[in-house]
């Protein structure tokens, strides 16, 4: 007999042998994700006698997981801002820190749908839709497009805005950046790729092996996508638009000075929950 308890400390046990890091919280996280408990459950059903096939799915998770395959990849979605998002191999994870780009701007998308009676918001590298679909769930007259190069990612994303009832105000566009859009916009959110070359090769194996290269390389420094997005941003925004992008730690005066060459005014700068700098957020001048 293995009860829940026993399988907890066992694989909490194999995550500290293969030296990971918070192996108790990430246990916790996976074998309530991959079963369909809670965290009260885990609390209060300690004796509860787990069956041969929860045992065998929470052993073949924790085998993947030593091997170095992230949680949420082995669950295969991750919750952010509250909703919960389905990952493909196409998309990048949706992490907490990025929840401070809907926050930063999520009180415009309340703004233009007070003074327009709607807003229209475009997610530039939309992944699994996690940033706009954020922002609809929050806005009920926001509409969205979400613009991808890959193919898979905007299947993705589709299939969240369908799973979390936000279909019909979501559309997707495959598009190099900004190549194929002719529409224009309200609100303009991205969270590009912004590690530099050198960087890469120091990534943990979670992020190097399972994130899509094409969501993490920025170029020789990083700043590639940034030079794209200042430059052809202004095409697609309607009178007092504004852009939030997500930025490297160290990037807030390189990435402020790129927009601002290109008639952007810095109007607001947000740290994330280290208290690093993360988020930026332009007008135009």
């Amino acid at each position: 007999m293995i009860t829940l308890s026993d399988m907890l400390n066992e694989m909490s046990q194999a995550f500290e042998d293969a030296g990971i890091d918070g192996a108790l919280f990430e246990s916790k996280v996976l074998l309530t994700g991959l079963l369909g408990f809670t965290t009260v459950d885990v609390a209060t059903k300690r004796d509860l006698e787990l069956t041969c096939d929860q045992i065998d799915q929470a052993r073949a998770a924790t085998h993947q997981r030593v091997k170095g395959k992230p949680v949420y990849r082995i669950l295969g979605w991750r919750e952010f801002y509250g909703l919960k998002f389905h990952l493909s191999e196409a998309t990048l994870e949706p992490r907490p820190d990025t929840e401070i780009l809907v926050d930063v701007v999520l009180p415009y998308t309340e703004k233009f749908t007070r003074e327009h009676g709607a807003c229209k918001i475009i997610d530039l590298g939309t992944g699994t839709g996690a940033i706009a679909l954020s922002l609809l769930h929050n806005c009920a007259r926001a509409t969205a497009l979400g613009v991808d190069q890959a193919e898979d990612a905007l299947a993705t994303a589709q299939q969240n805005a369908k799973n979390l009832g936000l279909e019909t105000r979501f559309d997707t566009l495959a598009s190099d950046w900004l190549s194929n859009v002719s529409d224009k916009f309200h609100i303009v959110v991205s969270n590009p790729p912004y590690i530099s070359k050198n960087e890469l090769d120091d990534l943990s194996v979670e992020v190097a092996a399972h994130d899509p290269m094409l969501a993490l390389d920025g170029g020789d420094d990083g700043l590639d996508a940034y030079r794209i997005l200042a430059a052809d941003i202004p095409k697609i925004l309607l009178p007092s638009a504004i852009t939030g992008v997500e930025i490297g730690w160290q990037q807030a005066e390189a990435v402020t000075d790129i927009f601002a060459e290109q008639g952007f005014s810095l109007i607001a700068q947000h740290k994330d929950l280290a208290g690093r700098d993360r988020v930026l957020l332009f007008e135009m001048e």
